[in-house]
């Protein structure tokens, strides 16, 4: 079944990070690629430029001592068995059926438990008859497993949190993936001593500026468009420069020069320093960096350029881009010119797919279901240990034992 829904704030105010939210209820506007951000305040804490931000990406490799439960408290693959014998005693397995199954295994239905699921409605299913709506029933409720209400409502309904529709090869990439156990995980999801599960960092920025769902989603198409407009006028950053305030304090801040045309790009951008413009472009023209997010709804997104939102706390990364929904793979991904040239998947994610702690949809496979142009012998890289692929489950899953 769906979470309950928690507002962002909330969400954020239950991680100790109350100040935050409450700042997140102050209405922020917003601005076109060259519109610049006002000067760093000198007594703004934290602030990237004033105070070190540096981040250890590589902390993303570090899996740690911690393995959540997989399915505390519930109905395991046996007990399922067990209810499809009693749910079939009729001969056959129908929607009702299915939907009871589901419920028997949980909020948190498990890898094992999917797997018995789908193999009453496989070629095992020999012994009675699976009703032709029951399929269909199960990819549908596997699609919005673990997700809250509100994020589940705009799955099930194959939209966009950026407001659009899904396209219907996408959704069945997804769905697959969902009921063959590709997790929804929560990035702020922490373990029994306060840490991180799938990510040492916590998610604080929200959809506004250049963060909203509009500006981050990456699709054929607005690669397209951003490679074919040679009118657009932006800052490109081409290095940094060490400054001073009214005050005397000194911090670091980019260096603009003015750039012109679109470029199609996804590329790795980095530094430490205040951005007054965070709708800048990256040093190759790029409109997105290169960190890349999968979301719950199946849409694909990228920082931007500049890794800075309004909020100029600290330097983004992979999991700001959850805004308050689950995601289902992050990592990195490149693009020149609109075509994609390299797909890596996060190191913790990579080992802990191949451990058997999780598993994960094939971003190739989504990829591909978008429509994306994909160079010639571009293959999935990780970051740790490499799992297994389940092409016909576009699943990354635990490797295989001999």
């Amino acid at each position: 079944m769906p979470r309950p829904v928690v507002p962002f704030a909330r969400r954020l105010a239950a991680r100790g990070l109350t100040a935050l939210a409450l700042a997140l209820l102050v209405p922020a506007c917003g601005g076109d690629e060259t519109e610049p951000a006002p000067a760093p305040a000198e007594t703004a804490p934290g602030a990237c430029g004033i105070e070190a931000c540096a981040v250890d990406e590589a902390a993303f490799d570090d899996d740690g001592p911690y393995t959540p439960e997989r399915s505390p408290g519930k109905a395991d693959a046996a007990a399922i068995e067990s209810a499809v014998t009693g749910a079939v005693a009729d001969g056959v397995l129908s929607a009702d059926d299915v939907e009871a199954l589901f419920a028997a295994a949980g909020n948190r239905v498990n890898e094992d438990e999917l797997d018995a699921i789908r193999a009453a409605l496989g070629p095992a299913a020999d012994a009675y008859t699976v009703d032709e709506a029951a399929p269909a029933a199960a990819r549908a409720r596997a699609l919005v497993l673990d997700l809250f209400d509100d994020e589940a409502e705009t799955v099930a309904a194959g939209r966009t949190f950026a407001e659009g529709d899904l396209p219907a090869a996408v959704r069945e990439v997804l769905e697959t993936a969902r009921l063959n156990g590709a997790i929804a995980y929560d990035v702020n999801e922490t373990d029994d001593d306060g840490e991180g599960v799938w990510s040492p960092y916590p998610a604080t920025t929200p959809p506004v500026g250049n963060m909203t769902f509009e500006y981050t989603q990456l699709t054929p198409e607005a690669l397209a468009a951003d490679l074919a407009d040679t009118t657009v006028e932006y800052n490109r950053i081409i290095g940094t420069e060490t400054a001073t305030t009214a005050s005397g304090q000194t911090y670091t801040r980019v260096v603009y020069e003015p750039g012109v045309g679109g470029t199609g790009n996804v590329l790795a951008q980095y530094d430490e320093a205040w951005h007054p413009d965070i709708y800048a472009r990256g040093t190759e023209g790029q409109k997105w960096a290169n960190n890349f997010a999968i979301l719950s709804d199946g849409t694909i997104h990228a920082l931007p350029a500049s890794r800075r939102s309004e909020l100029q706390d600290l330097i983004l990364t992979n999991p700001h881009l959850s805004r308050g929904r689950h995601l289902l793979f992050n990592g990195h991904l490149d693009v020149l010119r609109g075509k994609v040239v390299g797909v890596e998947m996060s190191g913790r994610l990579s080992k802990r797919a191949a451990e058997g702690k999780a598993r994960f949809i094939d971003p190739l496979a989504l990829l591909r279901a978008w429509g994306f142009e994909i160079a010639d012998g571009v293959t999935l890289r990780y970051g740790n240990t490499a799992p297994r692929l389940d092409e016909a489950g576009h699943v990354l899953r635990e490797v295989a034992t001999p």
